[in-house]
């Protein structure tokens, strides 16, 4: 049975988030998110700050140094700082993402190295690179199509291996000083078995960040296009086995909670957006009262209300989930094809409570609109991740390697 009751550790780093989001990244976005420059928006204060208060290393396990933190405790604390600033919020939940991937399959010796120069550094940052201009989504399904998606090259020659390709959209792009890079190992072969991950610098010769996009939204963080041109990474460097990518991947997005916590962020705009609404509808005069008296606006708050708490739900018992032998691979997904669609359509009811005054630069809202349309396609694409969901009501997927493993391991009662 799902416990939502939170440990008094939780409700601090709760409290610590929440203070955080408040007085350091809301006052922090609000000039960021006008620099005409996407490549000078973001700001290391907010980063230098919050690693002092333990968020960036969150989720590293305590005797490296870090909190610990499972996906329950990550999920909630990336609503919260999504609530001052979704695209700082990425920052750190990419790194958090990242730093659960290293833990649970980097090996000891890579861990040891690792993870102390990472605590150490309040300005480390982590990206994941897995988008290319021919390849995105796509690879979240089993699509096995032999040579196609994915087509970073990563070549071994002796104890090296050399890297070559571009990946595009990437979080953190830039800013990171290490990425965790999918390429393929087997050009010809099935993404199930030919792609292979690896630890790259961002200092490592031949690294380069070729462009850092303008966006819509979430204008508080860098994406970027990265080039590989014959970058050499050391066999010690491989993250994983040699093909396993594509199971580290769905793990990713399954056990070590990617979707759970991507659908928990963006949540985080739509509870501002909720919560300035109601505060205007209380300060905003109209008719000889404030429109809080109005009962379509007062209908309107209550199922913005509604909306926020089912997907706040759904998204905590994903998040209780994950790892589970019995977890359904569907709601981690779904979970956040949900959230993301709450906050948009919640950001669009917030617009006609506001009218006028909501689209009007000087005011807050806008900017939750453009950031919350971002997740329609952040960590997956909502469509692409309803068809994954949709594919496990055919169980067992042979196509998909945890999935079958998950299921034989709850048949055995393990």
């Amino acid at each position: 049975m799902v416990d939502f009751l939170l440990t008094p550790r939780q409700e601090e780093l709760r409290s610590i988030a929440k203070k955080f989001a408040i007085e350091v990244m809301i006052p922090s976005a609000e000039k960021a998110d006008r620099e005409p420059d996407p490549a000078k928006s973001f700001d290391w204060n907010v980063v230098r700050e919050g690693s002092r208060l333990g968020l960036r290393t969150l989720t590293i396990p305590k005797e490296f140094g870090g909190e610990g933190a499972n996906v329950e405790t990550a999920a909630m604390i990336g609503e919260q700082l999504a609530y001052g600033d979704l695209g700082m919020a990425v920052a750190f939940d990419q790194t958090w993402k990242i730093l659960t991937a290293v833990c649970r399959v980097a090996n000891d010796a890579q861990r040891k190295r690792w993870l102390p120069l990472i605590v150490e550094d309040d300005t480390c940052l982590m990206g994941i690179c897995s988008t290319e201009p021919t390849a995105g989504s796509e690879n979240i399904l089993p699509y096995q199509e032999p040579g196609k998606g994915m087509q970073m090259r990563a070549e071994k020659k002796g104890d090296v291996w050399v890297l070559n390709g571009t990946k595009r959209y990437i979080s953190n792009g830039g800013l990171a000083k290490y990425y965790m890079v999918r390429t393929r190992n087997d050009p010809d072969g099935p993404l199930r078995t030919s792609l292979t991950s690896f630890m790259v610098s961002a200092d490592a010769p031949g690294f380069e960040v070729t462009e850092v996009w303008d966006k819509l939204g979430q204008r508080c963080v860098q994406n970027g296009t990265l080039q590989f041109t014959n970058v050499e990474v050391p066999d010690s460097d491989r993250v994983g086995e040699v093909g396993n990518a594509a199971q580290i991947g769905t793990e990713f997005l399954l056990g070590y909670g990617s979707n759970i916590q991507a659908g928990a962020t963006v949540l985080g705009v739509a509870q501002r957006a909720y919560d300035l609404s109601v505060q205007y509808a209380f300060e905003r005069e109209q008719a000889g009262g404030p429109i809080i008296n109005h009962q379509i606006q007062r209908t309107r708050l209550a199922r913005m209300a509604m909306q926020i708490t089912a997907a706040r739900a759904y998204i905590m018992q994903s998040a209780w989930s994950a790892g589970r032998p019995d977890q359904d691979p569907m709601h981690a997904s779904l979970c956040k094809v949900f959230a993301s669609e709450v906050a948009v359509h919640v950001c669009q009811q917030a617009l006609e409570l506001w009218a006028a005054a909501g689209y009007m630069r000087k005011n807050p809202l806008e900017k939750l609109i453009r950031d919350a349309q971002s997740f329609l396609h952040s960590d997956g694409t909502n469509d692409v991740l309803a068809l994954k969901a949709g594919n496990y009501l055919m169980k067992p997927d042979p196509s998909d390697l945890v999935y079958s493993k998950r299921a034989a391991e709850a048949a055995a009662g393990r």
